[in-house]
């Protein structure tokens, strides 16, 4: 399942210090490392799950704002990541600037050309206390500063002496390029039952922990805000009660309008993107159409303009915009279609764009990553396809110079992957439904081979496109073709496409499943006798309800953190559903408890697990807050009872894998397990 919260301190513990490794110079051919614990395969042997599920040996990516420094997150030796800087003239030589000795950095941003900051946290889903926090560094490693902790307070005890490093609770919210050193802070206040009622947005110094608060006064419960070149708030959205509001704040003036009022799921929906202009927004919203498109909108006058600044045929826009930081002008966006795509309006960069895309395969997709954009002469690219997960070059335009600085995961050679193709195909009532197959290596012409269904999460978001996924290309190296259903319900293919799926869950939504194998068996692809499906959070749901809604279709059910009682998502008393969406989302999209009390359990597989009569394999994060691990507890108990074959494995994780080698080892075990029921 996929619900607005935030994440909160996972364990108190005993505090366990991040000790920061002394920086030093590394090449990214030094950063290269086997995976852990995985042996190389013998000739003719598929390769480990460890190879699919480890993390990159390049991580994010990040470009200062002239265009002359990247920092970017490498794996270093022993598995640790680490954030490293290097300069793009010069680009193979990185050099460390920040590292632990226990824990891995997660992620990088430029504050200035010469200043970025970097988050850390030790690895696994506990984290003690003060085992993670948000860190400032100069380019070349001096000047280390510490941001914020994961401590419950900074004041000194026996004193009243507050620090200047922020206590758990607040996070990045944005950087300013401005010449300054100071970033954007921001925190989130919840009341008791978990809901947001206001947030508190700070600028501060990254050398000194000087910091005064920005955008006093801000509406109640707002969830987002959008500030000007000057780092100003001017927009903010809330979302409460049912209802989203939009409030701007006027250049010059110290009050704040209520400039749109409208239902909080509904079909016109307007979602604030970027200020291009003093009165001028970029939203996305359908005005009209099926998919959603980027218009513009007119703060004073409240007016939505009457043609799209951009639109996709058949996707929504979920657009990912690339602006002028100085001026807020529209350089282009990122977007997906059947794989991502990038449009550029400014017409130097769409040249370059154009040169980058010639000069490698035609089947990449290829990234622009500029700090900024509008004047950049050196550009990193990261270029990437549904058999290789990616490479990372430099481009110099005015040398027509293309460097690779190195893969993704080395260890995956580009031939043992398999392709991946987009198709839409009818449900049984004439919805298209966007379907994603992966065939195993060498296999991609029509025969039926034994399939898996794999079944995306959310479920209101989107699931897959053409890019690599590791957990498809696994499943497909065992030899099974993957299946992956953008069932009715799932978000970035139009407001018919989502709305079909409101309270469908195990009805409708479990239909399209099983109309895409009908379809892929004949096609061809599938073999219809040999099938299984597996699926984590709505997947897992969706997967322990295949074998009840359509027995017969399934050899077996593999379920990953997986919703067995939708009841429980209203009622469970250990768990991260807000009130707010328990009574203004759910309603809507799943159904009413009392209203609908027969339907819901008449769609809970908890309900009807005696009806399985496949193998099952349940795994169950111990910490899981989002479906918590009563869910899987009573239905053990229940298929006990009704005689049901279930195989459970817990692990020390959350809602999601925090370490790979847990992920993979629940791989390895679901691979023996479909292997049992599909191969001869």
């Amino acid at each position: 399942m996929h619900l607005p919260h935030f994440r909160g301190l996972r364990a108190f513990a005993a505090v366990l210090a991040l000790a920061a490794a002394s920086a030093a110079s590394a090449t990214a051919a030094a950063e290269t490392a086997a995976p852990a614990g995985a042996a190389l395969p013998a000739p003719g042997q598929p390769l480990p799950a460890e190879h699919f599920l480890r993390p990159p040996q390049f991580g994010e990516v990040a470009v200062s704002p002239s265009g002359r420094r990247m920092a970017v997150v490498l794996s270093a030796e022993g598995g640790r990541r680490v954030a490293a800087v290097a300069s793009l003239d010069s680009p193979g030589d990185f050099k460390v600037v920040g590292a632990f000795s226990n824990a891995n950095v997660n992620g990088v941003t430029w504050v200035n050309d010469d200043r970025l900051v970097y988050g850390g946290s030790q690895p696994g889903y506990i984290v003690s206390e003060g085992g993670a926090g948000l860190f400032a560094v100069d380019h070349d490693g001096g000047n280390g500063r510490q941001l914020v902790a994961w401590v419950e307070t900074t004041e000194q005890i026996g004193t009243r002496i507050q620090s200047r490093v922020l206590p758990y609770g607040w996070f990045l919210f944005d950087t300013l390029d401005d010449g300054s050193d100071d970033v954007l802070m921001y925190r989130p206040f919840s009341d008791a039952r978990g809901d947001p009622v206001s947030g508190r947005l700070v600028r501060l110094n990254t050398r000194s922990g000087t910091m005064r608060t920005v955008g006093a006064g801000m509406p109640a419960f707002a969830s987002s805000w959008l500030l000007d070149p000057q780092g100003e708030p001017r927009v903010v959205r809330v979302v409460h009660d049912g209802r989203e509001r939009l409030h701007w704040r006027a250049p010059g003036s110290d009050d704040w309008q209520l400039v749109d009022d409208r239902p909080a799921i509904s079909e016109d929906s307007l979602v604030p993107l970027a200020l291009e202009g003093p009165e001028q927004l970029l939203v996305e919203t359908r005005n009209g159409r099926d998919t959603s498109a980027v218009f513009e909108f007119n703060l004073r006058q409240r007016k939505l303009g009457t043609e799209p600044v951009a639109a996709l045929n058949g996707f929504d826009a979920q657009a990912e915009l690339v602006r002028n930081r100085s001026t807020g002008a529209l350089l282009g966006l990122h977007t997906r279609a059947a794989q991502p795509v990038s449009v550029w309006f400014d017409e130097r960069l769409a040249t370059v764009q154009q040169r980058v895309d010639a000069a490698l395969p035609p089947d990449r997709f290829n990234r622009l990553v500029c700090g900024r954009c509008e004047s950049s002469n050196l550009f990193v690219v990261q270029s990437r396809s549904d058999r290789n997960q990616g490479e990372i070059y430099v481009f110099e335009p005015a040398a027509s110079r293309l460097r690779l600085l190195g893969q993704m995961r080395p260890w995956l050679p580009e031939a043992t992957q398999g392709k991946r193709t987009f198709h839409r195909v009818p449900a049984r009532d004439g919805l298209p439904l966007p379907l994603v197959l992966t065939h195993p290596a060498g296999q991609d012409q029509a025969k039926p081979l034994p399939a898996v269904v794999l079944v995306h999460g959310g479920p209101w978001v989107r699931g897959s496109d053409r890019l690599w996924s590791g957990e498809a290309q696994f499943l497909a190296s065992r030899g099974w073709r993957v299946l992956e259903v953008e069932f009715r319900g799932s978000t970035g293919f139009g407001w018919r496409h989502f709305r079909a799926g409101w309270q469908q869950w195990g009805l409708a939504m479990q239909d399209d499943l099983a109309d895409a194998v009908a379809w892929a068996a004949q096609a061809g692809w599938v073999d219809p006798a040999r099938v299984c499906i597996f699926g984590s959070s709505y997947g897992g749901y969706a997967a322990l309800m295949g074998p009840i809604r359509h027995p017969g279709q399934y050899r077996c059910a593999a379920s990953h953190v997986g919703v067995t009682d939708i009841e429980l998502i209203f009622t469970a008393t250990w768990g991260d559903t807000t009130e707010q969406f328990k009574r203004h989302g759910l309603p809507a999209l799943v159904g009413e408890p009392g209203r609908d009390a027969e339907r819901l359990r008449a769609t809970s597989p908890l309900q009807r697990v005696a009806e399985i009569k496949v193998p099952v394999l349940l795994g169950q994060g111990v910490y899981d807050r989002r479906v918590p691990p009563e869910h899987a507890d009573r239905f053990m108990a229940a298929a006990r009872r009704a005689g049901v074959a279930v195989e459970r494995v817990n692990y020390d994780e959350g809602h999601g894998w925090a370490l790979s080698a847990n992920h993979a080892d629940f791989m390895r075990r679901l691979e023996a397990f479909i292997g049992r029921a599909l191969n001869p």
